[in-house]
């Protein structure tokens, strides 16, 4: 790599990052997601031939099934990327996720034939943006105090003068 790009913990050890938890997590993806200056971007950098022959071999639909893919290349890359080693040039996700899957087969990992179950923790999309929930206050409440009210209001009657809007 350039000495003038950095990489992504690079740029983690020189942010100010908040505390674990959600805030921790947005400002980390917002970082992932800034370009960063003297990046290529990928449509800039010509695929090298070792990507070429990586996409050519997993280009048919069932290539991570069989032998010759996994034989003929796929089984190398995949031993370096379980050592932990880096890449030396990127990969589109779309080509990793195809090796995984090359490896997992042969490790049981993942069975052969298996379909990947609905994901359950997505909401439809009329759940993802709910509508407000209307305020808990009424002219009917009974003024008993709640542990998440800051005053005690007692036992009064509900004031009547203004009509209901619901």
């Amino acid at each position: 790599m350039p000495s003038s790009e950095k990489s992504f913990d690079d740029v983690l050890d020189a942010a100010v990052l908040p505390p674990p938890g959600p805030e921790l997590y947005a400002a980390r993806r917002a970082l992932w997601l800034t370009p960063r200056p003297n990046s290529p971007r990928p449509s800039s950098i010509a695929p090298s031939s070792s990507r070429q022959r990586l996409e050519h071999l997993l280009r048919p639909p069932s290539a991570a099934e069989g032998d010759y893919a996994w034989n003929h290349g796929v089984k190398r890359v995949w031993k370096s990327l379980d050592a932990g080693d880096k890449l030396k040039k990127r990969l589109p996700l779309a080509l990793i996720i195809k090796i995984l899957y090359a490896a997992w087969l042969r490790d049981d990992t993942w069975p052969v034939g298996a379909i990947a179950p609905e994901p359950d923790d997505v909401l439809p999309n009329d759940l993802a943006n709910p509508p407000p929930i209307p305020p808990l206050s009424s002219p009917w409440s009974s003024g008993a105090t709640t542990p998440w009210m800051t005053t005690n209001t007692g036992d009064t009657e509900p004031d009547h003068s203004e009509a209901m809007v619901v």
